[in-house]
């Protein structure tokens, strides 16, 4: 209390004379107090900042920065988004594949997992390589269930669950998006960066279908190869055709054709892909044999959505990557480093060969439903 009192009679305590510190400068305010003040410091690097990203470490590659998203509060979206109703209409389907076609149960299970992992691989690569994705989900159409993490993704789960994406702003040059997050961008990365980045997915599914044969080869029981036939017979199939289609579009389309020929004539093409409907057939017959089998079928499905990514047809990862390819050979010939191909100008090509590939899905389906495959000879 005494010390106080003194305090308070005796005024402000006024230090000595300080140095200040390399870029402050010394003010006083009216009492005479000195205050150090923060002037600019002129040698320091420039770098686009926005209030919720921290800067971890510069990247070595110019103009690249590692960043980390921060949302903070209600106000900037974290709560999640929910829909009763849509979440019940999906739960009821799987339960009802689940007691009345558990082999479809199972094969959804797979497809997701492999969906997901392929899906992974794409973000984990674009944030090492200093983009920002902003959307990360399963499935196409009414979102189910989504949230916004601390990073500022939103992630979540859409009502067709046979699909997923990972958005990351800029895949068109002529994209808007905010002036602070144009550096993040994927258009604004270098062409190896982007070119990692779609190849990321097909990489993730390789690596995965080799980790499964492995497990396959470790845990399968020695057989007889007699009267059982295994079930790479039939999904073999699958995996030729997707083999011969990815040598170009002409006989992509010539196989389309014939394919549909050989439905209308009645006939059952020899080498068939195998739709939704016939990978849960096969699922269901290994379901009585031996538990390893099942991992033999998800290495092969593995495969096959790799396979079918390379594909160099937009939209799927290969037409990217060769338009990421051509862009580079115009960009060396024209000698413009700066050059780039707008996916966007491919609109109409992208959407035949979406048409295509839904004929021919739908096909399959039906030659599935008329001709059911067995993984049992």
């Amino acid at each position: 209390m005494q010390l106080g009192s003194d305090h308070q009679a005796g005024g402000p305590v006024v230090p000595g004379p300080t140095r200040p510190h390399a870029g402050v400068r010394a003010g006083t305010t009216g009492t005479g107090t000195q205050r150090p003040e923060v002037t600019p410091d002129r040698d320091a690097p420039s770098t686009p900042t926005r209030p919720d990203i921290e800067v971890l470490r510069p990247d070595p590659a110019p103009q690249r920065l590692l960043v980390r998203w921060r949302r903070a509060g209600r106000a900037e979206g974290r709560d999640a988004e929910w829909h009763p109703a849509r979440a019940a209409i999906l739960a009821a389907i799987v339960v009802a594949l689940a007691w009345w076609l558990p082999g479809a149960a199972v094969f959804l299970g797979i497809l997701v997992a492999l969906i997901l992992v392929h899906e992974l691989g794409h973000l984990v690569v674009a944030r090492r390589c200093g983009m920002a994705p902003t959307e990360y989900f399963l499935g196409f159409g009414p979102t189910v269930w989504s949230r916004t993490s601390r990073r500022g993704l939103r992630y979540g789960i859409k009502a067709v669950v046979l699909g997923g994406y990972v958005k990351v702003p800029g895949m068109g040059p002529s994209e808007e998006v905010e002036a602070s997050l144009e550096p993040f961008t994927y258009r604004a990365a270098s062409r190896p960066r982007r070119l990692a980045v779609i190849l990321a997915g097909v990489a993730v599914n390789f690596a995965v279908a080799l980790a499964l044969f492995w497990s396959y080869a470790m845990w399968s029981p020695q057989i007889d190869v007699g009267p059982t036939r295994a079930a790479t017979g039939s999904v073999s199939l699958m995996w030729e055709v997707s083999h011969d289609t990815v040598t170009s579009l002409g006989e992509l389309v010539a196989g389309a054709a014939d394919y549909s020929k050989s439905v209308a004539d009645g006939e059952v093409p020899e080498q068939r892909m195998v739709s939704a409907v016939g990978g849960a057939q096969l699922t269901d017959g290994l379901l009585d044999q031996h538990p390893s089998r099942l991992l033999l079928l998800a290495g092969l499905f593995s495969t096959s959505i790799a396979v079918f990514n390379l594909l160099p047809l937009l939209p799927l990862d290969g037409g990217h990557a060769a338009l990421i390819v051509a862009e580079g050979a115009i960009a060396r010939v024209r000698r413009r480093p700066r050059y780039r191909l707008d996916p966007n100008r491919f609109r109409v090509a992208a959407a035949a060969v979406v048409v295509v590939l839904l004929a021919l899905g739908a096909t399959s389906m039906y030659i599935d439903v008329l001709h059911p495959l067995s993984a049992v000879g």
